[in-house]
């Protein structure tokens, strides 16, 4: 008979490792928003207008990407500590079995 293995202390750090990341892409991306709107002040014309249509649809794309990141992570971290209190209490109820 096969079992489940997993070491939830090593998922856990993952899911931490990967909050991290998340975290700083959404700097990244916040950075990247600044920059924009720093770099428009003062430029007028069709290259303005064209770098200003650009960057709305990169901000689209990345901010499908951040919510797509967030959702990720939090799936994770809750899926780990809800493996990690549901082990532990099968693990409670099968030691109240032999008292």
């Amino acid at each position: 008979m096969q079992g489940v293995r997993l070491d939830v202390a090593a998922g856990q750090a993952s899911a931490a490792s990967i909050k991290g990341v998340v975290d700083e892409m959404q700097r990244i991306v916040t950075q990247i928003q600044k920059s924009a709107v720093s770099g428009r002040a003062g430029w007028d014309g069709r290259a303005s207008t064209a770098f200003e249509t650009t960057h709305t649809d990169w901000h689209a794309v990345a901010m499908k990407l951040q919510t797509a990141l967030d959702e990720i992570e939090a799936k994770l971290t809750t899926g780990f500590r809800g493996y990690d209190d549901e082990d532990t209490t099968v693990a409670s109820l099968l030691n109240g079995l032999m008292s």
